[in-house]
């Protein structure tokens, strides 16, 4: 496959390049040159991007596949068909990897063999920590449906074991939630130590979500190399900006997952937008503007919340100026999120707190893949790398919003269905 003539949003480099082919070959980037310069096989299709803007895919921290969210359906979540269908959903809106927990690590390992198989260039890759450890229960746990996908670790013992048996299923990483600062033993604190201990041991990255910047820091000197959530306590201090700078972290911010639990308390216009269509399970709409709309108008902490989600696009703003890498969390899929339309979101949401255009390009591709350790095979536009890419009808650098005129995506050189 040979794509012709686009505009090519080139990350590593930080620039465009006009006038650009791309040739594909066995689902990796073959070469990259100017218009006409390539060696091209006689049998290669062309794609023609004339025109167009060609930018790196997706790539996902935190998601969520397999959750039922329509109160028309029957409730059968993490079932391996809707399991594909969403990850299909993702590839959809350009989303060309997407971690995700899955109750189930057998049905995850299945659609990822098959993934690379007969389903390869279909659906959005998989990348997983299975479950999420955490020190307490999250909001998210206390689902039935979800409740599988979490596990409480309260000692170091247990989070030990628990890093362990998440190796053995085949966790990619370690993801871990915890806001408790003490260090005594017994403690969720030490718990979280423990996990972050364990999980060096055996060569994984910790992703860490953490509200508060004393908790964030003290696992960040631990060994955490992901903050994937937004600190939302206080604005952070230059303390902290220099500790993830000196230690190499990758803040994503994941704005999408603090502003669903206020935004629907107010007229959510998006909530109309055809763009969103695909992703809307059926009778979703109609509950956020119902029931959901009345319970978060009501909250009693919505004040909170609002003030929360300004202190965290202002600090996205100070950490991303200061030259810490930045990386992308959407947690789509998760309730009051979805897969795809709330990636899109994100962007415009980071774009909101300050980012420049290409900044925000630049940690969904390379930022993303330096927190998930897939540098060197996606997340920029390469000769040896994955041919995981979207052509845009419009140049998202000048509008940020043009992330949705999406004309094609191809996940390793095969095209996904729009």
């Amino acid at each position: 496959m040979l794509v012709r003539d686009g505009l090519v949003v080139d990350v590593l480099a930080v620039e465009t390049v006009p006038h650009s082919d791309i040739l594909v070959r066995n689902g990796r980037i073959a070469a990259f040159g100017r218009t006409g310069t390539l060696t091209v096989p006689a049998e290669a299709v062309i794609v023609e991007a004339s025109g167009k803007v060609v930018i790196p895919g997706i790539i996902n921290a935190r998601g969520l596949v397999g959750f039922v969210q329509s109160p028309r359906r029957p409730q059968d979540h993490f079932r391996r068909d809707e399991v594909l269908a969403q990850l299909g959903t993702f590839a959809s809106y350009g989303v060309t990897t997407t971690s995700t927990l899955g109750p189930d690590g057998a049905v995850l390992a299945e659609i990822r063999k098959a993934i690379g198989s007969e389903l390869f260039g279909s659906v959005a890759r998989v990348v997983t920590p299975i479950r999420a450890l955490s020190t307490s229960t999250p909001d998210a746990a206390r689902l039935p449906a979800i409740r599988p996908a979490f596990q409480i670790v309260e000692s170091p013992a247990a989070g030990r074991q628990a890093v362990d048996q998440l190796i053995a299923e085949g966790a990619d990483l370690i993801e871990l939630r915890a806001d408790a600062d003490s260090g005594n033993p017994g403690d969720p604190g030490s718990a979280s130590l423990a996990v972050l201990e364990r999980a060096a041991h055996h060569g994984r990255r910790v992703m860490i979500v953490a509200q508060g910047e004393a908790s964030a820091a003290r696992l960040v000197r631990a060994g955490a190399r992901i903050v994937a959530g937004s600190i939302t306590d206080a604005v952070v201090s230059d303390a902290f900006v220099k500790l993830l700078l000196e230690s190499n972290v990758v803040y994503a911010p994941a704005l999408t997952a603090e502003s669903v639990g206020f935004e629907y308390g107010d007229d959510v216009p998006w909530l109309d937008d055809r763009f969103l269509r695909r992703s809307l399970q059926p009778g979703i709409a109609g509950t956020l503007r119902g029931p959901t709309r009345m319970q978060q108008a009501l909250d009693p902490d919505r004040a909170l919340k609002l003030r929360r989600f300004a202190t965290a696009l202002r600090n996205l703003r100070r950490i991303q100026e200061a030259g810490v890498e930045i990386g992308f969390a959407s947690t789509s899929g998760f309730p009051g999120t979805f897969q795809g339309y709330s990636d899109y979101r994100e962007a415009v949401l980071m774009k909101r707190a300050g980012m420049p255009a290409m900044s925000v390009i630049r940690a969904f591709s390379t930022g993303t893949a330096k927190a998930l350790g897939l540098e060197g095979q996606r997340g920029a536009l390469r000769p040896g790398w994955l041919a995981d890419l979207v052509i845009l009808n419009a140049n998202p650098l000048d509008n940020i919003h043009n992330l949705r005129e999406i004309h094609a995506v191809f996940i390793g050189g095969r095209l996904a269905k729009l």
